[in-house]
């Protein structure tokens, strides 16, 4: 059991339905959602009532691009690079952006970049996004995401 999960953390199961991106594309995410119970605080106190449309970008700014790379694609890997530190081949620059696996090996994507990356599990933020290729980078754009899926290998 301890060499699966070792083999799970090492090597998670690629993002279904993710594949290289063939053509760039732009396109905008609204992050409302509607409650759909009451959210009530610790003391008891109603906040929102079931129904409310929120934005949680209203309330706090999303102060980093999200990558979404496919780790086993190499080109992806080097187009991240670029996008990370332009002009630099110093990893000395503190990084706030987060570098998000649809694909491939963490530890291993870890130490080519040597920046922290985490992994899309399960499609969770894939799926809510509408992302359908990589690499794709998200940011705050008013109070909406702003997805652009890069072509880095249109011919592929």
């Amino acid at each position: 059991m301890r060499s699966i999960a070792e083999e799970r953390v090492r090597n998670p199961i690629p993002v279904s339905g993710i594949i290289p991106a063939k053509e760039t594309r732009e396109f905008w995410h609204d992050p409302t959602y509607i409650l759909t119970e009451d959210a009530v605080l610790p003391c008891g106190r109603v906040l929102y009532k079931a129904g409310t449309r929120v934005n949680p970008l209203d309330y706090m700014d999303l102060d980093r691009r999200l990558f979404f790379i496919d780790g086993r694609e190499e080109k992806q890997v080097e187009w991240l690079k670029g996008q990370l530190l332009p002009g630099s081949s110093s990893g000395a620059k503190k990084i706030e952006d987060r570098i998000i696996l649809v694909g491939g090996s963490p530890p291993e994507v870890q130490d080519k970049l040597g920046f922290e990356v985490y992994f899309d599990q399960g499609g969770e933020l894939t799926t809510r996004f509408g992302i359908r290729g990589s690499p794709a980078v998200a940011e705050q754009a008013g109070k909406n995401l702003k997805i652009v899926e890069v072509a880095v290998d249109p011919e592929k």
